[in-house]
């Protein structure tokens, strides 16, 4: 399993889409705090980029973009962009999920 940060840079003009969409996207993402191909580890907005930041770990960066790929925010034009970079957490919370 692979850790990955996903940066989500949401659509211009969105904000009134994202706040009628959010309750459905947060379920989404509860959907994958369990055990699985694809898990979250975290998430929350980035305010001043106007975006977000999720942390996942993954069995691969195809397994993580067929997920996102179902994320609400993504499905109804909410996102402009989501950047997925490998990242490996050697010190911290995270350090368990270390490559």
């Amino acid at each position: 399993m692979t850790v990955f940060a996903v940066e989500y840079e949401y659509a211009q003009d969105s904000t009134e889409l994202r706040n009628e969409h959010r309750p459905a996207h947060r379920a989404f993402l509860t959907e994958y705090l369990g055990e699985g191909s694809v898990r979250l580890l975290a998430s929350g907005p980035t305010p001043v980029l106007d975006g977000a930041l999720l942390i996942f770990v993954a069995a691969s960066e195809e397994a993580l973009k067929e997920v996102l790929a179902l994320d609400p925010f993504n499905k109804v034009g909410g996102l402009a962009k989501a950047t997925i970079t490998e990242w490996n957490p050697v010190i911290g919370l995270l350090s368990e999920f270390a490559s």
